[in-house]
Order: C-alpha cells, then sequence, then structure tokens
C-alpha cells in the first residue's frame, strides 16, 4: 500500500468508500401492489322455451292502388271529389265534357248506316245480275245467229259489206256485255265479304265511340280513398294524360324486410300458422298477420319482404294508415326451447358472452343471436349458448378489456334472478311496513326507557 502513488491510494479509498456506503445503506421500506379488479353485473344462466321476439320496419301499400287516366281528348267539366276523400264503387270522380265525343258516337253510326246500306245494294245488284245474266245469253246467241245469216248473205252478195260489219260489232258487243254479266255474277261473294267487313269495321267504331262517350265520365273502379287529383276544372286533357289516384283503404298490406337469419323460423311459423304480429298506429295497438313472402329477392339486400295484411280489430283501423305510411312491427316467432334471455350488453361483439367462474374469473362462451323478448319499452336479446347451464353466472356488463381469465369483481344485477332472496324479502318486507306498525316500535320504545 505505502508503494503506491498518492494518487492510486485515493482512488482506492474512494472506491473502498463507496462500496462500503452501497452494502450498509439501510433498505427502503416496502408496500405491497394493490389489484383492483374492474366490477362488474351479473345475472344467473336461465335457459327455458322462450318465443322470440323481432322489429321490423316497414311502410303501408296497396295490392289495389289505381291511376286513372284519360281516355279521350275533352274538356274538365267537374270534378266533384278532392284528395282524401273516401269514395265508393261506381262513383263520380270527375266528369269530361261530352259534346265531341257523342259527335263522334254520331259520326261513327252514320258510317255504320252508310256499310249497311252498301251491304243491302250488294244482295240487290246480285239478285238482279241474277236475272240479267239469263237475258244476256240470250242476246248473244241472237247476235250470233244474226251475225251468222248476214254473213252468209253476204257471201251470195246479197248485202253489203256495211251490215255484215254492223252485225259483227252487234255480236262483239253482246259477248262483252255478257262476260262482265258473269264476272259481277262470279264476284258476288267476294263482295258480299267486303261489304260485311266494312260494316263490321263500322259497328267497332261505333262501339269505340260510345265506349269514349261513357269513359267522360270517370267512375271509381273500388271502394277506397283519393289520394291526388291532378287536373282542374276547364282543363283540356288528351289521351294518357294522369287524372286522378286513388287506393283500396280496406285491403291495406304493410311490407316490411326480414332479415336473412330470421326467414328459416318466419317460413316454418308461416307454414304452420305460429306466428303473430301487431304494430302501434295512433296509441292503438293493431294486430298484423304476415299473409306471403315477396317472390323477388332482388330488390331487398340481406333479407326478403313480407306482406303483412290489418287482422282482427286491426281491419277496422286499417282505413287510418294512409299509404306510405312508415309503422314498426313487432312480429313473435314460434317459441324455442333453452333460451337466454339477457340485456343487450352481456353480448360482445356479436357471438360472445362471459361466465365467470367460481374464482371470479371471465371464460368465454359462443353464442347466437336468435331474437327479442320485448315488454313494453323494454327489450331483452334472446340468444342460444349450448354450452350453458342453469345457474351460472353470465357477465352483463359491456367491459371492453374483457379477456378470458380476467379477474373481475362481480355483484348480482339489482332486481335481477341473481339477488339473493333473503335481501329481496327484507326490501319487501321494509316496503311493507305501516305508519301504524312503526308507531307501534316508537312506543314500545318509548315504555323501554
Amino acid at each position: 500500500m505505502k508503494q503506491l502513488p498518492p494518487v492510486a491510494r485515493v482512488i482506492l479509498g474512494s472506491v473502498l468508500a463507496i462500496i462500503l456506503l452501497v452494502i450498509l445503506k439501510p433498505s427502503a421500506p416496502t408496500r405491497d401492489v394493490a389489484y383492483n379488479n374492474a366490477r362488474v353485473r351479473f345475472e344467473l344462466a336461465d335457459p327455458q322455451a322462450r318465443s322470440p321476439q323481432i322489429q321490423l320496419f316497414g311502410r303501408v301499400q296497396s295490392p289495389r292502388a289505381a291511376g286513372l287516366t284519360s281516355v279521350v281528348t275533352a274538356n274538365v267539366d267537374s270534378i266533384p271529389v278532392r284528395a282524401g276523400h273516401r269514395v265508393s264503387k261506381g262513383q263520380v270522380l270527375i266528369q269530361l265534357d261530352d259534346t265531341e265525343a257523342a259527335l263522334a258516337r254520331d259520326s261513327a253510326k252514320a258510317t255504320r248506316d252508310e256499310a249497311a246500306a252498301q251491304l243491302e245494294t250488294t244482295r240487290l245488284r246480285y239478285q238482279s245480275d241474277k236475272k240479267n245474266l239469263t237475258l244476256e245469253k240470250r242476246l248473244a246467241r241472237l247476235s250470233a245467229d244474226n251475225l251468222e245469216r248476214i254473213q252468209s248473205l253476204r257471201d251470195r252478195k246479197l248485202v253489203a259489206q256495211t251490215q255484215l260489219d254492223q252485225a259483227e260489232e252487234a255480236q262483239a258487243r253482246a259477248d262483252l256485255s255478257l262476260s262482265q254479266r258473269q264476272l259481277s255474277v262470279s264476284d258476288f261473294h267476294n263482295e258480299l265479304a267486303r261489304m260485311e267487313a266494312r260494316l263490321a269495321s263500322a259497328e267497332a267504331q261505333l262501339k269505340q265511340a260510345e265506349i269514349d262517350l261513357g269513359r267522360t265520365t270517370v267512375n271509381a273502379p273500388f271502394d277506397g280513398t283519393v289520394t291526388q287529383v291532378s287536373v282542374a276544372p276547364g282543363e283540356r286533357v288528351r289521351p294518357g294524360e294522369p287524372l286522378i289516384n286513388l287506393f283500396a283503404d280496406t285491403e291495406l298490406e304493410v311490407r316490411s324486410q326480414i332479415p336473412d337469419r330470421y326467414l328459416p323460423a318466419v317460413r316454418e311459423g308461416l307454414i304452420a300458422g305460429d306466428l303473430s304480429a301487431s304494430t302501434q298506429l295512433e296509441g292503438h295497438t293493431l294486430p298484423l298477420n304476415l299473409k306471403r313472402l315477396a317472390g323477388d329477392a332482388a330488390a331487398a339486400r340481406g333479407g326478403i319482404d313480407g306482406l303483412f295484411a290489418f287482422s282482427g280489430d286491426g281491419a277496422k283501423g286499417a282505413p287510418t294508415a294512409a299509404l306510405g305510411r312508415p309503422l314498426t312491427i313487432t312480429l313473435t316467432l314460434p317459441a324455442q326451447p333453452q333460451l337466454l334471455a339477457l340485456p343487450a350488453t352481456a353480448l360482445h361483439g356479436l357471438d360472445r358472452l362471459y361466465r365467470i367462474d367460481a374464482d371470479n374469473r371471465l371464460q368465454r362462451v359462443p353464442a347466437r343471436i336468435v331474437g327479442e323478448a320485448i315488454e313494453g319499452d323494454q327489450s331483452r336479446l334472446l340468444l342460444r349458448a349450448d354450452s350453458l347451464e342453469g345457474g351460472e353466472r353470465i357477465m352483463t356488463t359491456q367491459l371492453p378489456q374483457a379477456i378470458v381469465g380476467l379477474a373481475v369483481d362481480a355483484q348480482p344485477v339489482p332486481g335481477s334472478n341473481a339477488e339473493p332472496k333473503t335481501h329481496n324479502a327484507i326490501n319487501k318486507d321494509s316496503a311493507n311496513r305501516t305508519p301504524a306498525s312503526e308507531t307501534e316500535q316508537d312506543s314500545e320504545d318509548s315504555d323501554s326507557e
């Protein structure tokens, strides 16, 4: 040590001093770390047969909705109804001016009469041609005999050439007349067919004119409600222009899309007749009946439209459901066994629940949404979890950091099946205590004092 230089001895002494300070340093007091488990609520699993309910959104429509258009060109004379009026079948909706239609009817009638007269003339001409044909044949024979005599005399130089030419001309005229008469008689059936066709066409035009005349009065095709009037008195309308719209308010339906995941149960219930539905309309609950499913799924994405009809007392209230009115439908499916009724917060993601085991740790349980259980304004999910048994604790708190094995501080949901019965009984007894009993208790306390 004495052989070391002074600087080295200083450095070595400093190192030894530091080592001794580290070794002899008193230890800091330690505290146990407290682990705060997440506090969650739970209910007890209670699988049993339940009827799933689903909420659907639809619109009122009518299978019999008509948009009436003009068939003739005319002026609007009068409109005795307005939008919103209820009308009966055959009731006058719009009256058009029938002056032009009446003139067209009269013109068609005159054309029909003319065609009928031409047909009768054709028949009379045929009878006359048949009689004249016989005379024409006799004249042709006489002309031929006369020509033969004149030609014989001419050969003997007893008559002039002029007489022979006149006889040949008379023969040619007789043959031409006979040929024309024969053609007229032979063509009778063709001429008769033409005249009959012309008469049939004229009669069809007359009927069409009469129909057009009748269509100047626009009548209601069925009992219903007027939704829109597209014209005004004095307006001139042409064929194809819209006049008035109405729908059959006694045959209303509600069209609503049913999601794909519910379709198998809905189809089975529809076949078995084990479905029920209802809707709220102006403060009244109206029953509905699922009549059929739409045959075309092209317009629907993620489901198929169902067509509901008002039934029972709902059919009487149906007229208050205006066309196109949105409605919320509650559809009750057939009962299914072993379903859990839990609040929506119990479901994590779309396919899992968390069971709380005996060590208060979370265990994942696969689950599938079947429907809802709707009671008034409250709604609970109906779930199928085949691996769960009755009485197991199901976490109902939505815990974002939920993982398998996470320790939790589990507390029962107040008022649920997980709350101890003794505690419920004490609360009920406390709530049922009357003022009289409290007075008696106070008097006993005062006596004891």
